[in-house]
């Protein structure tokens, strides 16, 4: 079978005509704010909006960079998504509790549809009927106050095997370049994500954890987690 060769020109004549949609729509999409008081927002670069201002990692401490150069109430432009930012306590409350049926619904995104069953879980359903159901039975039947108290024999053991292995680690010597005994260092936020892990694990599954080793379910976690936390070209152009 014969190579495929592009023509350079075709190319990037459809380039420049994607480029040129891309940003009609950007432009498109900016004028339908006309007229409505929005709240501030950090100046927008062209299609990717206020992305480049949330760098790569500590995105919280961004946005409260971002808020007091604003408000505790700013807009963010996450391509072509708008974003609302609140950053103050009194004004959480009056979004969270006060309007909490305008705010309460919650976008879909691309990656988490993919991941969980197109968002059919209580943490990631759209507000309505059925997620109403779902927090019902969530609520009556894993996390009532009798339900919760049943697992306090499990919650003991782990805790205590939990300061077991800080003795254990923080007793533990090893050498230093001069040959010299030291003091190991204790990795009290790996210990605290390994009791947390287990406590909600055995609690859910068992002490067999479903049949799967607990380094594999820790590690899928772990993926999952990254995956949710990563923003999608696909969320943002929507």
């Amino acid at each position: 079978m014969a190579p495929v060769h592009l023509d350079p020109n075709l190319l990037l004549s459809a380039v420049f005509v994607v480029s040129c949609f891309v940003i009609i729509r950007s432009l498109w999409s900016g004028r339908k704010d006309d007229g409505r008081v929005l709240p501030p927002s950090p100046p927008p670069l062209l299609i990717i909006g206020n992305l480049h201002q949330l760098g790569r990692n500590h995105y919280h401490r961004r946005l409260q960079a971002l808020a007091r150069c604003h408000s505790p109430l700013f807009l963010l432009r996450l391509g072509s998504v708008p974003t609302l930012v609140v950053s103050s306590a009194p004004v959480a409350e009056e979004v969270l509790k006060t309007e909490d049926h305008v705010f309460c619904d919650r976008p879909l995104q691309h990656t988490t549809r993919g991941l969980l069953y197109d968002c059919r879980d209580v943490a990631f359903s759209r507000y309505g009927e059925r997620w109403r159901q779902l927090r019902r039975i969530a609520v009556v039947h894993l996390l009532s106050a009798k339900r919760v108290d049943s697992f306090r024999a499990l919650r003991e053991e782990e805790v205590a095997s939990f300061m077991e292995r800080i003795r254990a680690a923080g007793g533990a010597h090893e050498d230093d370049n001069g040959g010299r005994k030291r003091r190991a260092g204790v990795n009290v936020s790996e210990l605290l994500v390994s009791l947390t892990y287990t406590v909600i694990s055995k609690a859910a599954f068992g002490n067999k954890l479903g049949g799967m080793e607990p380094g594999a379910v820790r590690t899928k976690t772990r993926e999952t987690n990254e995956l949710l936390e990563t923003i999608a070209m696909s969320n943002v152009s929507s």
